[in-house]
């Protein structure tokens, strides 16, 4: 493990920004290594790569016009009074709007412009709900403070998302809160887009049970990092050791080691490595949105994050690991006693259901999948920080807990029954998606 995440953490590959070079280098070595385990190819055209079309995007904005008719009043906005998520051109004039209510349930969209406001619907979570009911425009009306949007934006290029225009506009907002009648006007052109190929890396290991080898656990990582700052003195690149070569790393070595089974493990296990997690979970979303083995199927994703390093800022943590969101299924319960048995505890971590949403297991709990992201270290020093290079990882550690780890997931694809969703108000959204 020392020798594979010292290459995806050196300055060779410049902090492993999606998109870039040195993430296609990353996305070859992982797959030479799971050649080497001897997993199988899953895609359909016989490859370990995943390849999903994105549009890296950057709106032209000097013509842009929005115009809200509440009632008598005409709200008339330019493009300093907005940021703007689009990745095709937009023209419609004097359409009514559908305001979206404070709380309680959705109306149906689907085809139409929404207005809602920006603290209820703004964050990434209510944005992925509302695009699941296919509106034709979300306007997002509040404060642009803390809503500043990096460009260019990438965006999956086929996923047919609707424009999301934020308005920082008093007059717009009070408007929304009386839900008074808008009708909006909207004219955006056709932004600066350049197309990119990123890739998912994935390997298989089919089960030896005749029926339980058509259900699958998937045992996932991102393998991209945040990239190198701007031009400036000293250390310049965000080596990302910790977060998350270590992650990447342990899933290579896992598969490794279970690959060596005579008979493999019951159920089939996907073991991947995504992109983009670090640009708001992209990989994990695309796989989700094109799954290679059928959700229906897959029982539990057990993903990693951070695996290397044990000062946490809240204390030091040696031969442990915690759940993100530990109380909302059974899962890390299931894998609590075998990671005992290799002498590792599972431990809580002060505010882990806060991190929950927080990495690409979130893309799959969406979806209705049991899904956890295991940590040794939540927060560390070095963070996205050019700090965060091999050298600082506790290794010996970091092989104790994978066996823990590769433990428990052993026993996730040997026991009959599969992980359930606790019956409790933070998961009944996983639950329902489920059904």
């Amino acid at each position: 493990m020392r020798a594979n995440l010292s290459f995806l953490a050196s300055d060779a590959l410049e902090g492993r920004a999606t998109p870039s070079h040195e993430l296609d280098i990353a996305a070859e070595f992982i797959a030479s290594r799971f050649r080497a385990a001897g997993l199988e190819p899953v895609t359909k055209d016989g490859s370990y790569f995943q390849k999903a079309l994105f549009a890296e995007v950057t709106p032209k904005l000097d013509d842009f016009r929005l115009i809200l008719q509440a009632d008598k009043k005409k709200i008339e906005l330019t493009s300093a009074d907005v940021r703007v998520h689009a990745i095709r051109p937009l023209s419609l004039k004097d359409v009514e709007v559908v305001n979206l209510p404070p709380n309680g349930n959705l109306p149906p969209i689907e085809g139409k412009i929404v207005a809602g406001d920006a603290k209820r619907y703004g964050s990434e979570n209510a944005l992925y709900k509302l695009q699941t009911l296919k509106p034709a425009l979300i306007l997002l009306l509040g404060s642009l403070r803390g809503a500043e949007e990096t460009y260019p934006f990438l965006e999956d290029a086929d996923a047919g998302l609707a424009p999301v225009i934020r308005v920082g506009n008093d007059d717009a907002a009070s408007a929304l809160s009386q839900n008074r009648r808008l009708i909006a006007s909207v004219h955006l052109s056709a932004p600066a887009r350049h197309d990119v190929m990123l890739e998912n890396v994935a390997g298989i290991l089919r089960g030896s049970d005749p029926v339980l080898r058509d259900q699958y656990v998937l045992f996932t990582a991102h393998y991209d990092h945040i990239g190198t700052l701007g031009p400036g003195p000293g250390d310049r690149i965000n080596n990302g050791a910790n977060d998350n070569a270590s992650g990447t790393v342990s899933v290579m070595e896992i598969a490794s080691a279970l690959a060596t089974l005579n008979p493999h493990p019951r159920r089939s296990i996907l073991f991947m490595a995504f992109f983009g997690e670090e640009g708001g979970l992209l990989g994990s979303t695309y796989y989700v949105d094109h799954p290679l083995v059928p959700l229906k199927d897959t029982i539990a994703d057990v993903n990693l994050e951070q695996m290397g390093r044990t000062d946490d800022n809240d204390g030091t943590e040696v031969g442990a690991f915690a759940f993100t969101g530990p109380s909302y299924s059974d899962l890390a319960a299931r894998m609590a006693e075998p990671a005992r048995s290799e002498g590792v505890k599972v431990y809580q971590h002060r505010g882990a259901d806060s991190f929950f949403d927080r990495s690409d297991n979130y893309a799959f709990a969406r979806a209705g999948v049991v899904a956890h992201t295991i940590a040794v270290a939540f927060e560390f020093p070095d963070y996205h920080a050019v700090g965060d290079e091999w050298q600082k990882i506790d290794y010996a550690n970091m092989a104790k807990v994978d066996r823990a780890v590769a433990a428990g997931l052993l026993g996730l694809a040997n026991t009959d029954a599969a992980p359930l969703w606790s019956n409790s108000k933070e998961t009944q959204p996983y639950r329902q998606a489920g059904r």
